[in-house]
């Protein structure tokens, strides 16, 4: 089976303003999460509501699963860290 995307106005609104080729990669990964969204690669954050997982290196998608729909709840991108690399 595989999911209907659907997206809360907060994920809209940021997806609307990723950066271009950022967008391209969210289109890119979000057929693959359509397809499993319980894949091992996400992680559960709120009992096995709420669901995170890394679409593309450095983009993070927060989703719950309702019925036939994957319901994309937050949109974020990840490229400063705590550390840096030596």
């Amino acid at each position: 089976m595989v999911y209907q995307i659907e997206y809360t106005e907060r994920a809209a609104a940021r997806r609307d303003a990723l950066p271009e080729d950022r967008r391209k990669l969210l289109e890119r990964g979000l057929p693959k999460l359509a397809e499993d969204p319980f894949t091992p690669v996400s992680q559960a954050v709120s009992g096995e509501d709420i669901r995170v997982v890394s679409v593309a290196p450095g983009l993070t998608v927060d989703h719950i699963v309702h019925r036939a729909f994957l319901i994309l709840i937050s949109v974020a991108i990840l490229t400063q860290s705590l550390i840096e690399d030596e």
